[in-house]
């Protein structure tokens, strides 16, 4: 009895995009909380940027999110890496 391979383009897929994803929102938390955290904590609410941006504590809030899609873009690479070895590849 043969089994037909499992498909492993849409983990992968799924993987790539995930992984994208979260590579922008980690970057989005390190310029707009994390490069001025310091300034954003001594002022207790806001800070202005010299380049006129208006940066908030809530700003961390990106990391919640970057950390969500990298969770999902680790599980998809676990299911593409079990179904290559499924595939016997």
């Amino acid at each position: 009895m043969t089994t037909d391979p499992l498909p492993i383009t849409r983990p992968a897929i799924l993987f790539v995009a995930c992984a994208a994803a979260a590579g922008f929102f980690w970057w989005a938390f390190h310029e707009r909380y994390y490069r001025h955290r310091d300034c954003i904590e001594a002022s207790a609410s806001s800070c202005i940027t010299p380049d006129g941006a208006n940066l908030i504590g809530g700003s961390a809030v990106w990391s919640v999110v970057a950390g969500l899609f990298t969770c999902l873009s680790i599980y998809y690479l676990g299911v593409v890496l079990r179904r290559r070895r499924a595939n016997g590849r």
